[in-house]
């Protein structure tokens, strides 16, 4: 057996305590989501007690609400999970359409009838496929054979999926599933199956986006269910559709197990109004197969403004008739299907002496809570004993395969250990057959070239210095090239004006600029290039030259300025390259200020009330697309007015937990620091940026100005 076989047997092992690993992970998060609700259960189980009957309403109305929420979103990670699987699914199916030449072809074959109970991978195919053996179907067969392994896995690691599958335009499919036996037609043919007529296809092609069905019933097995479609596309062309189907035993159970005073029940409305789970037999809330009562069209106002309200992504309770009694009605939306998840409860329980209302959630809370520890006693004590087997096997495989690995290795180590400075000789007599033997003839003729790549080394290690030292000068270049001697302006008491920029890299791709136009006219400008590094710091320079020479050529307005910067970028740019700009026109004497913005992030502008948003439709970014207009905008600025631009790389600056520092941050470092003098001002701003950034790395240019209107 080579080393790759020995290392695979390893792999297999490890995978499998990872398998374990993740069980345990999923175990203990359902663990926390049914504490949550026990504990708010307990809370109101102790704090029953002491409330008078008016207290007791109030209290019943939040528990029934948050009872409502907390099953609702349970039921919502059950459809979150289902997604993510048939994601995972369509994303490696993309993957093979987009590059078919990196997949082998792997067979995958039509329904067995002796499959029949056992999980196995089948081929699919609608009429509209004439021939099999057709060499471009047996090519695309071949690819979709690369997804037998997850589709197999996925079915076979989550119990709640039926069956999965990824079904293409071209009309064959591929399906993980129990009931091959049930794929045959009387005469023993391989029944067609039209994939692009069935709802789950149908809803993700035409929505373009993840679809749910509505609830069905297996034909095979009688349980009820429901199916997720997530469209496939490869470079913005239909494929097909992944998809899975899962039965709906956990979240008819959800409905089941609630236990809410003595006669209390919960039921789920889908997203038609219809009642799909519910434990009544009778009346506005039962499960009626036949009629399929839209609740949205009840005639009790009540019920149909709270379904409408729930269905609609709102929480809500209500006290209302129903059945003839008077009960308070809560209901939560299931956002990822549309469903609502109601909790009904009569008011003679709720208004009931609070001592007997106590006792029995007291009776009930013990009960739940009984029940829910033992479930967790016997899925940590199974978890713990796969867990053993699992160490076990894997380090009984790492004893056998020791003797077998360890040794050549060993060996291989003491020899490639003798090789240093002059001594580059290297001998190997252990006759073995493995990859060991491969990587000792390596070192062998490594050791022959090993003189060469020295030198070689040194003549790199001597280059990368010159780059690094020219690098140093174009760092020096860029910052020299943007106005860094303040104050800018001394002789001028009608305004100051501050700036600095922090490159993510040795060179930058954002600049910002201010000049005198005239007496009474000052530019201000900030920008970022869509690049980083030399070609976003060379394109900066055309872009920051271009900019400043046309503000001083007198053009009519700012929106002909940018026309003209745009016209000349796109010549030539043939790498693609953009900028994204703002720009404004002071008049010194009147504080009028004329602006244009070029796909830039929106700027802020502070009055006597604090900093806003300045109010602006943004433009095309600039060297993006020939021929676009710029339309320049007004503000007025009164004494005291201040203006902050800032690039992306503010808001975007992100932290190790990948989350952004984003635009409700950087007003509340405005609030705080906003008044400040203007160096202290972007310094402390720089400060709350570094301190949300903490030990991340920084991706993007930081880039701030900020401005006073005296």
């Amino acid at each position: 057996m080579n080393l790759r076989k020995k290392i695979s047997l390893t792999c297999i092992g490890l995978v499998l305590l990872v398998a374990a690993t993740v069980g345990i992970v999923v175990i203990v998060q359902m663990n926390v989501l049914h504490g949550d609700v026990m504990q708010s259960n307990d809370m109101f189980t102790e704090t029953a007690g002491e409330m008078s009957a008016a207290s007791m309403t109030s209290q019943i109305r939040i528990r029934m609400t948050e009872l409502a929420r907390g099953n609702a979103a349970l039921a919502n990670t059950k459809f979150e999970s289902l997604e993510e699987q048939v994601k995972i699914l369509a994303d490696q199916a993309k993957k093979l359409y987009e590059n078919p030449k990196v997949y082998g072809a792997r067979m995958v074959e039509e329904p067995d009838a002796a499959d029949d109970g056992s999980l196995s991978v089948q081929l699919l195919h609608s009429k509209k496929v004439k021939n099999l053996d057709a060499p471009g179907i047996q090519k695309e067969i071949g690819l979709l054979g690369n997804l037998s392994d997850t589709l197999y896995e996925i079915n076979n690691h989550f119990e709640n999926i039926a069956s999965d599958y990824v079904a293409m335009e071209s009309g064959l499919m591929i399906q993980a599933d129990y009931i091959a036996g049930s794929k045959f037609a009387e005469d023993g043919s391989v029944l067609p199956y039209e994939a692009d007529e069935r709802p789950w296809y149908a809803g993700a092609k035409e929505t373009q986006a993840p679809y749910f069905t509505p609830v069905v019933r297996d034909a095979h097995t009688e349980g009820i269910g429901i199916m997720c479609g997530v469209p496939i596309y490869v470079d913005d062309t239909f494929m097909g559709v992944a998809g899975a189907g899962m039965y709906l035993e956990d979240i008819e159970r959800l409905v089941t197990d609630i236990k809410l005073g003595r006669e209390g029940y919960a039921c789920i409305v889908n997203q038609n109004g219809q009642v799909i789970f519910s434990p009544r037999e009778s009346g506005e809330l039962m499960v009626d197969v036949e009629n399929q009562t839209d609740l949205r069209e009840s005639e009790n106002w009540q019920l149909r403004s709270l379904v409408h309200t729930a269905l609609f992504g709102g929480s809500s309770i209500a006290k209302m008739e129903l059945d003839g009694e008077y009960c308070y009605i809560a209901g939560a939306p299931m956002d990822k299907v549309g469903w609502a998840f109601l909790t009904v409860l009569k008011e003679e329980e709720v208004t009931a002496p609070t001592l007997e209302l106590r006792d029995q959630l007291q009776i009930q809370a013990k009960q739940t809570e009984k029940d829910m520890q033992h479930t967790i006693r016997v899925s940590l004590l199974t978890i713990v004993l796969l867990l053993l087997f699992f160490c076990a096997l894997v380090l009984g495989v790492s004893i056998v395969l020791a003797a077998h690995i360890v040794k050549p290795i060993r060996m291989l180590t003491d020899r490639v250990s003798l090789i240093d400075g002059d001594n580059l000789d290297f001998a190997w007599e252990y006759e073995n057959r493995d990859e060991t033997a491969v990587l000792a003839s390596a070192f062998l003729g490594m050791t022959q070239k090993m003189k060469q790549y020295i030198q070689n080394i040194t003549e790199i290690t001597a280059e990368k210095e010159r780059i690094g030292a020219e690098l140093n000068v174009a760092t020096k270049i860029q910052a020299d090239m943007l106005p860094k001697i303040f104050p800018a302006f001394p002789e001028r008491d009608e305004f100051d004006i501050f700036a600095k920029m922090d490159p993510a890299k040795e060179v930058g791709g954002d600049f910002y600029d201010f000049f005198l136009v005239d007496d009474d006219h000052l530019a201000i400008v900030i920008a970022d290039v869509s690049s980083k590094g030399v070609p976003a710091a060379l394109f900066m320079v055309i872009a920051k030259t271009l900019i400043k020479n046309h503000a001083q050529n007198h053009c009519s307005s700012l929106g002909e300025l940018f026309s003209r910067v745009n016209t000349q970028l796109c010549e030539g740019n043939d790498e693609g390259m953009f900028v994204t700009s703002w720009m404004g026109l002071l008049t010194i004497s009147t504080g009028a200020l004329e602006f244009v913005n070029a796909g830039h992030n929106p700027q802020l502008v502070m009055y006597e009330d604090g900093y806003e948003w300045i109010e602006a439709q943004p433009g095309f970014v600039l060297a993006g697309l020939e021929g676009i207009p710029y339309t320049s905008e007004y503000l007025q600025l009164t004494h005291g007015s201040r203006i902050f631009l800032y690039t992306d790389g503010v808001t975007e600056a992100q932290n190790d937990k990948n989350e952004l520092f984003g635009e409700e941050r950087l007003l509340e470092s405005l609030a705080k620091n906003g008044k400040l003098p203007l160096p202290q001002m972007l310094s402390c701003i720089r400060a709350d940026i570094d301190a949300f950034v903490s030990t991340a790395e920084q991706f993007d240019d930081i880039t701030m100005l900020g401005l006073v209107y005296k």
